[in-house]
């Protein structure tokens, strides 16, 4: 979109008041849990303050219509939604319950079984309604249908291949599940979007990741 824009990383465990405060714009409900993302958008003496993040995408995209983010077609902008309300990150939003249920062995299974389910559901919507010319949802135009998802699959394709694969469980990798249920069009999805610049860039780095999930493992008493 080409705007100038600063970003703040907010530590989730150490909150700033800082960070509160602007919250508490976005969400002026009592008692609410301050989460990111938060955007401000300053525009001379106004501003707005924003939570939440499908919000947030859906702000940019219609305020920035030449991103295309958002198609400017009725109809693709219903299969946009319908994508991001059945297939989006719905579908990759399994793997703390895959890594923390590998002493669980049963619930490890049925946790594995939930992101195949929903990466193959995905696969069949991408078939069906998906558009020719290119890997994303609308061929080459790059949408919210991405962004959404985006996240959850970077998340994904990271956390499950390094945290599983011990002495109780398997390895969980959701391009092997991909190549082993024949999820072409998913997988050309999935590697389009985690190439996408954008994404690339939002990506949390490696080590950052790693330390993060480890974390959340010990407090779990699962590492």
């Amino acid at each position: 979109m080409g705007e100038p824009y600063e970003k703040i990383l907010i530590d989730l465990q150490n909150k700033p008041p800082e960070f509160l405060e602007v919250y508490a714009k976005a969400n002026p409900l009592p008692n609410a849990r301050a989460k990111v993302p938060v955007l401000e958008v300053k525009e001379g003496e106004n501003s707005l303050t924003l939570t939440e993040s499908k919000l947030v995408a859906e702000y940019l995209g219609e305020a920035f219509p030449e991103s295309g983010l958002v198609p400017n077609n009725p109809s693709d902008r219903a299969t946009q939604r319908l994508f991001m309300e059945l297939c989006g990150s719905s579908s990759f939003s399994y793997y703390f319950s895959i890594i923390k249920a590998q002493k669980d062995p049963p619930n490890f299974q049925k946790s594995v079984a939930s992101l195949v389910d929903g990466m193959i559901k995905a696969n069949t919507f991408l078939e069906a309604k998906g558009k020719s010319g290119g890997p994303f949802l609308f061929g080459d135009q790059f949408t919210l249908a991405e962004c959404e998802a985006a996240p959850f699959l970077q998340r994904a394709c990271f956390i499950l291949p390094n945290f599983t694969g011990n002495s109780n469980c398997a390895k969980v990798d959701p391009f092997q599940i991909c190549d082993d249920h024949k999820l072409n069009r998913l997988k050309e999805w999935m590697t389009a979007t985690l190439a996408r610049p954008s994404v690339e860039t939002a990506k949390v780095p490696d080590e950052e990741m790693k330390a993060s999930v480890g974390k959340i493992l010990q407090r779990a008493g699962l590492a």
